[in-house]
């Protein structure tokens, strides 16, 4: 019911809509003045995040208007026959149908689009199977530091790129004075060693969700087409092409995507590393929310306690949260200001919204097409979300100013390419993770990142939290590690219901190590229909 509604709220009214947009693209434009004198850098309000935040939404439109345009003229037979009988047309309005003529070439070994995995979300209808990788504990620690590498670096030089100063040369602010906008840098000093040398803070959010859905994009293709190739040497086997969602439908779940993304990064404009990376035990509120909207499913009443505990522990640490010289930007005054403070709860709170709704209606598709695996889901996705971002920033004029100072920091442009390499290598880790040991040992995993991340956050960059901060630290990993503990005593119980009831159980002996492996590792899982949120652990 609510994808119905949806779907007519966005194409009821594409005229008006399209003038509405370009309204608002005008008056925006004449709000941004751009940097004409380097000495004197603009003011960040406290409400230019609102303003950015707004145009990249109507920037997107640019794409949404003519895709809905397409989607309603094809629904009510209004486009010419030559039009229609296009194929990326038909793929578009109509997905992949059901067909026995083309081999299904690509099975499921696919990368997750976003890092934390729901249990309720993990699913598999395929038989028990006997796996020895488990009782592997090399495998288990090839895992865990594959994870916590790939995302406690990630955490870092995301913290580093929004938050730190970098160091241009002056030519670059003179010859780019024209395109240079708040939305791009800050203009912080010149260098105290080298007086040609100016050091600024990197703000373009957007242009760092790009860097990384392009990386993740190529993965994505890279491994689509290896699976292909693989599949067609191998004919001796039968597969038959399922069908697959309209291609317009990875719109609102790519779009949510980056704007969740996007609020991640601007977050540490307003906040710091550990509040921002603790906000993320706080989703299950709007994630069980979203649950209950699109799918109609309720949580158990264990589950909202859980939610509780861990936001009260959230608004704990929060009433603490002492500002910081890097937290705001410099060009703020020196004092902490409660808007400020507001800005980045409410930043904060659209983040985990849309992230709640992505990983919602991911779920929702891969519900309905059974078929459909993570890795189309990744292509798909991403695909959509270059498309966004890319036009957002061409229109905005942010893009090739971006690259330009890429090219001018080469510390900058290195920061940027690890970072999108550590995102897109956790993807794997996540993957693999979670379809050898199952979504309770991947849960831990990531639990302790948090921890380790708030910890390196603290001694990098010289963090300070109160003693009613580290209580309300306290509060959240203790409820996150209790209801990872709830969630394997439900699963060894139910483990242990099965095997008594089956004639052919054998008691084997092994040692308590592999026997603690062998019980928190679930049974094979298809990662197809393992929905995590994107950026809960990663973003992207």
């Amino acid at each position: 019911m609510f994808v119905s509604i949806l779907n007519r709220s966005m194409f009821r009214n594409p005229i008006c809509a399209i003038l509405l947009i370009f309204v608002y693209r005008i008056e925006f434009t004449l709000t941004e003045q751009p940097l004409n004198d380097h000495d004197h850098h603009p003011i960040l309000h406290h409400s230019s995040w609102f303003i950015h935040f707004i145009k990249n939404l109507t920037d997107y439109f640019v794409i949404i208007i003519p895709v809905g345009l397409l989607v309603f003229l094809a629904k009510r037979d209004l486009l010419p026959s030559y039009v229609k009988h296009i194929r990326w047309i038909k793929l578009l309005v109509y997905g992949v149908p059901a067909s026995n003529e083309l081999p299904l070439t690509i099975e499921d070994g696919s990368l997750l689009l976003s890092s934390e995995a729901d249990e309720e979300n993990l699913k598999s209808n395929k038989p028990q199977k006997v796996r020895e990788k488990n009782t592997n504990v090399f495998h288990l620690f090839y895992c865990f530091f594959g994870l916590q590498i790939s995302f406690l670096t990630w955490g870092i030089l995301q913290e580093k790129i929004m938050t730190q100063n970098y160091a241009v040369h002056s030519s670059f602010i003179d010859t780019h004075s024209n395109q240079i906008t708040e939305n791009l840098l800050s203009i912080i000093s010149v260098d105290s060693l080298d007086p040609n040398m100016i050091n600024i803070k990197f703000r373009n959010a957007q242009f760092l969700v790009l860097i990384n859905r392009v990386l993740a994009f190529i993965i994505a293709v890279i491994v689509l087409l290896y699976q292909q190739n693989y599949h067609s040497s191998h004919q001796h086997k039968s597969f038959f092409r399922t069908k697959q969602p309209p291609f317009y439908m990875y719109i609102y779940c790519s779009l949510s995507n980056i704007m969740s993304s996007w609020c991640q990064y601007e977050a540490l404009k307003y906040v710091s590393f550990p509040a921002q990376v603790l906000s993320k035990g706080c989703k299950m509120i709007p994630t069980m929310l979203m649950n209950r909207i699109l799918m109609g499913r309720t949580q158990k009443r264990e589950e909202w306690l859980f939610a509780i505990a861990i936001s009260f522990g959230m608004s704990i640490f929060m009433l603490n949260e002492q500002r910081e010289s890097h937290h705001v930007d410099d060009t703020i005054n020196d004092s902490f200001t409660f808007s400020s403070f507001i800005s980045g709860i409410i930043i904060l709170v659209l983040y985990l919204t849309f992230d709640s709704f992505t990983s919602n209606w991911q779920q929702s598709l891969f519900d309905q097409y059974r078929s459909l695996t993570s890795l189309h889901m990744m292509a798909a996705v991403n695909f959509y979300s270059i498309l966004f971002t890319l036009v957002s920033l061409l229109q905005q004029s942010d893009f090739f100013p971006s690259l330009s100072l890429l090219f001018a920091n080469p510390a900058l442009m290195r920061d940027c390419i690890i970072l999108s390499i550590c995102s897109a290598g956790g993807q794997l880790f996540i993957f693999h993770t979670i379809s050898t040991y199952g979504a309770i040992i991947f849960t831990l995993i990531m639990t302790l990142r948090q921890a380790f991340a708030i910890l390196l956050s603290c001694f990098i960059y010289s963090h300070s939290i109160t003693w009613l901060g580290l209580l309300g630290i306290v509060i959240i990993f203790a409820s996150l590690f209790f209801k990872s503990y709830r969630k394997f005593d439900e699963r060894r119980s139910k483990t242990s219901m099965v095997n008594s009831k089956s004639p052919d159980n054998v008691t084997r002996r092994s040692t308590p190590c592999s026997v603690m492996i062998a019980n928190l590792a679930t049974p094979p899982l298809d990662p197809s229909r393992a929905i995590a949120n994107d950026k809960a652990f990663v973003t992207s």
